[in-house]
């Protein structure tokens, strides 16, 4: 009988903080959609420089995802570095609506490589057995990030000239996430070279069959629903609460994700008995509650009990996303 695989190594944990320093150096731009509008960019033109971001990184897991591999990964992940680096620095130089989206580009295309590449090298270390609740840890270090960054901004907005110091003071946090890369990349790199040459590459035939499925349709139209609500929130909320004169923007976000935190460590048994349909609608429910209540708040006390209300919509709403494409995915494979 072989002895159970610890979950807690070096590459695990540092997988885990390289995932949280990459979703740093998005959340920092939480206050994005306010900068551009400075600049004179009108406000649609705003939405599609923020928009080309994610574009491109959704383009990128279309057509390059099939081409990870745990051997070339680290090499992805360190030269995503380098592009975030570069275009985090030239938002200080850059402000031009052509040149932003250029930017934006770059900017999506080095956190696909990050994203795309830290998830192949963690899958391969992760005990499959405890594949669970390595996840788990995993997104709970990536709302880490969206929970402290903006409340830490939000302090530093005295000692912060202008936004893009900001962008480019976070791609600091990336000198340690490279390190960790690095000595991944060397202490498995014989393991990795074995991997590769005993595994194979998604066939974009298979991708096309999941496509066609109509769960995995509906799945992708819901998990589109969920993160239109989540983007328009996290990128218009300052201005909105800019707008309604309220103050605490950072508690607001530290408070969803400290809620969404809580439910991915302890709402694990609840996500097994419930049925995931039911609750996956009821969670949608509250967070258009969650909406509507950002419409009529009685004062800045009420920010962190919205706060609330959206930590638990979009906590189990996420966590039942993940459960119902696991199970459609693997049905359809």
């Amino acid at each position: 009988m072989t002895e159970p695989r610890s979950l807690f190594t070096f590459e695990f944990i540092g997988l885990c903080m390289v995932a949280l320093l990459a979703a740093c150096n998005v959340s920092v731009f939480y206050y994005l959609f306010n900068y551009l509008q400075t600049l004179g960019i009108p406000g649609g033109l705003c939405g599609l420089v923020i928009g080309t971001y994610s574009i491109t990184a959704m383009a990128l897991y279309v057509v390059a995802s099939p081409f990870l591999n745990v051997a070339n990964s680290p090499r992805i992940i360190l030269g995503g570095m380098v592009m975030i680096v570069a275009s985090g620095i030239a938002y200080l130089f850059v402000h031009s609506f052509w040149g932003l989206m250029a930017l934006r580009v770059l900017n999506g295309a080095g956190q696909f490589c990050m994203s795309g590449g830290v998830m192949v090298l963690f899958v391969s270390v992760i005990p499959p057995e405890k594949s669970g609740q390595a996840f788990g840890l995993y997104s709970v270090a990536i709302l880490v990030a969206y929970a402290g960054v903006p409340a830490v901004m939000d302090t530093l907005a005295p000692f912060i000239p202008t936004p893009p110091d900001g962008y480019a003071a976070a791609t600091v946090s990336l000198l340690p996430a490279a390190w960790i890369i690095w000595r991944i990349r060397r202490k498995n790199r014989d393991q990795q070279e074995v991997d590769v040459a005993s595994g194979h590459l998604s066939s974009w035939a298979d991708i096309r069959f999941n496509v066609t499925q109509l769960p995995v349709t509906l799945l992708l139209l819901l998990n589109m629903s969920y993160f239109a609500n989540w983007s328009s929130l996290f990128f218009f909320f300052k201005g909105f609460a800019q707008q309604q004169g309220l103050t605490n923007v950072g508690a607001f976000f530290t408070v969803q994700m400290a809620i969404m935190t809580l439910i991915r460590l302890l709402g694990g048994r609840l996500f097994d008995v419930v049925d995931k349909v039911k609750l996956t609608g009821a969670c949608f429910i509250i967070i258009a509650i969650g909406h509507l209540a950002l419409d009529h708040l009685p004062g800045t006390w009420a920010v962190p009990f919205v706060g609330v209300l959206f930590g638990l919509g979009m906590g189990f709403a996420r966590r039942q996303l993940h459960l119902c494409t696991d199970d459609n995915y693997t049905c359809a494979c």
